[in-house]
């Protein structure tokens, strides 16, 4: 005969014990899509409203990858982590793309899961729904253990106040990145006994290292006895000081800059020493490469180094250890605060004639009719491409607007003089992280003007149904600009750089490639509100651009502008 469970609910659970422990660490939001593993937590913040507990925020984000993506915005505009919950090994699955980009991008999160209930019967908490028996994974963690930096699950409630604090020390600790606790339902349920929590954290996160002063004075030797360095960076403006750094840098040591593949604005346009976002120029004849915070400085296959070259890789993780394998040429890996590094670096002993000579030589880069790094005379082309879309934006947008871009915006047509304007996708490419950390960012800063670049596929990528739920619900508007060639134009590109003058190259309709019939993205943003436009004329876009940042701005509604862009894919030679 089966014994009936007689329990009685704890005077303070786990689950309250655990947000309050999360509030009182500087948790602001709890970003959240939630399963049956969630009771608990949604019983304490019910609780919470009849009393004055303090806990952080809740977040209801109708998809996972939304949830990661605004925790993701919130640490880019605030440098403050934020923790995220989903349903089990679900929403863990469902939240992966999201886990990449975080790590690849050195972003904090405190990411947790709710686990299947262990026990069958006898205890609160415990299984009693079917599908209890088929979520259950052997080792739930394994799904995420290559990309985060560390995982564990909460077993007993006197291990809590520790378990959260490593959690957060560790996620903090540079190189920064994802955490992943795991929370079981009966433990949440369970009561604290007693047990009472420190206020402050009892693991404070490790200090950050600096640079060896042995390799950093090797390094600035041979910067002292270089002729044509160049500095190639990535990720180094993702903090104020390092940014700063570089600029001092560049101004004392007349080394030219070039920000390949930017994920944030790492120097001001208008900066002497700015050089655009192609190293190959700079790489066939350079006696020195300072690599800084950046994980593909160049391709390999384009670029042969001259064989007297040094090449000095500076940063927290200068040879990025977590990439299988990354075998670009390292005579010097400087392992530190890019900034302290940068620091040391900019007081090297040059000659007044070596930097009158490295002025010099970009003074003549710059002049060449190639280099124009914004196109204020471009005139209205006949059709809608890229280039023209960002000119408009360029042109739209103020000297405070926040870019978020992935993937299709020309930064060569768009300007930026000021550090935390800019921000792009992850090396790993996850798309559809835009749009939630325009939401994130839009959260801890209220009052900016955000305008997302994306193309089509990436907009369906981005989940577009919870993404629209979530602005109108918390009032987050912005403006997503959908560069919409019905094409998956990386694929296409990728086949053409394989097989130029194969088959593909002559292919209207290339296999995995196509997008069409094109959806109605504009008419998306309606359902929840926004206002929404197609835009096939580009004479037309500069107005239509006006009237959606009206509607972000004026009317505090999202908005969504679906340009038609050209699809370029047939080779002719």
């Amino acid at each position: 005969m089966k014994k009936e469970m007689s329990v009685s609910e704890p005077e303070e659970t786990v689950a309250e014990a655990y947000l309050s422990l999360l509030s009182s660490r500087g948790i602001d939001y709890i970003f959240g899509n939630a399963g049956t593993d969630f009771p608990p937590i949604i019983e304490a913040y019910s609780k919470a409203k009849t009393g004055n507990a303090s806990y952080p925020i809740p977040v209801l984000a109708p998809h996972e990858n939304v949830a990661i993506a605004m925790a993701h915005g919130y640490y880019m505009a605030t440098g403050r982590m934020q923790a995220v919950m989903v349903h089990v090994g679900l929403g863990t699955a469902n939240a992966m793309n999201g886990i990449i980009n975080a790590a690849r991008q050195n972003v904090p999160v405190l990411f947790t899961a709710g686990r299947t209930p262990i026990v069958e019967s006898g205890m609160l908490g415990g299984r009693n729904n079917y599908i209890n028996w088929a979520q259950e994974m052997f080792d739930q963690g394994a799904m995420v253990r290559e990309f985060v930096k560390w995982d564990y699950e909460l077993r007993q409630p006197v291990q809590l106040e520790t378990v959260v604090d490593r959690a957060i020390a560790l996620a903090q600790s540079d190189p920064k990145g994802p955490v992943y606790l795991t929370l079981p339902r009966e433990v949440l349920a369970s009561g604290m006994n007693g047990y009472k929590l420190d206020v402050s954290s009892s693991i404070a996160p490790a200090a950050t290292p600096h640079g060896d002063p042995k390799s950093l004075a090797q390094a600035s030797h041979y910067l002292a006895q270089a002729r044509k360095p160049v500095i190639i960076t990535s990720n180094i403006g993702r903090d104020l000081a390092s940014y700063t750094a570089l600029a001092d840098f560049a101004t004392r040591q007349k080394v030219p800059v070039v920000q390949y593949r930017p994920r944030y604005l790492c120097l001001a346009d208008d900066h002497p020493m700015h050089c655009g976002y192609d190293p190959n120029p700079f790489l066939k004849d350079a006696d020195l490469v300072i690599v800084a915070d950046s994980d593909v400085p160049w391709l390999p296959e384009q670029v042969d180094l001259p064989a007297s070259c040094k090449v000095v890789h500076i940063g927290m993780d200068p040879l990025f250890a977590r990439y299988p394998i990354r075998g670009f040429q390292a005579d010097l890996a400087i392992t530190g605060d890019p900034a302290a590094s940068l620091a040391t670096l900019a007081g090297a002993a040059t000659a007044e004639k070596a930097l009158s000579e490295r002025a010099e030589r970009v003074r003549e880069f710059q002049k060449k009719p190639s280099w124009k790094p914004v196109a204020d005379d471009l005139k209205t082309p006949a059709i809608m491409t890229p280039k023209w879309v960002s000119t408009c934006i360029e042109q739209a947008k103020s000297g405070d607007t926040i870019i978020i871009n992935e993937y299709p915006l020309v930064l060569e047509q768009v300007s930026f003089d000021r550090p935390g304007t800019y921000f792009s996708h992850s090396p790993a490419g996850g798309l559809g992280w835009s749009m939630g950390a325009a939401l994130g960012y839009r959260l801890a800063k209220p009052d900016a003007t955000i305008v997302v670049c994306v193309g089509d596929g990436t907009y369906m990528f981005g989940n577009p149904t919870p993404t629209h739920f979530v602005s109108r619900a918390m009032e987050l508007p912005f403006l997503t600009v959908v560069f919409n060639n019905a094409r998956w134009a990386a694929v296409h590109r990728a086949t053409l750089s394989m097989y130029p003058h194969g088959h593909a190259a002559k292919d209207n309709q290339p296999t995995f490639s196509c997008l069409e019939p094109s959806p109605d993205y504009e008419k998306l943003v309606e359902a929840s509100g926004g206002y929404g436009e197609k835009v096939s004329d580009p004479a037309e876009l500069p107005a239509a651009l006006k009237r959606a940042l009206h509607a972000v701005q004026a009317e505090k509604r999202q908005a969504v502008l679906n340009v038609i862009c050209e699809a370029v894919y047939v080779r002719t030679s």
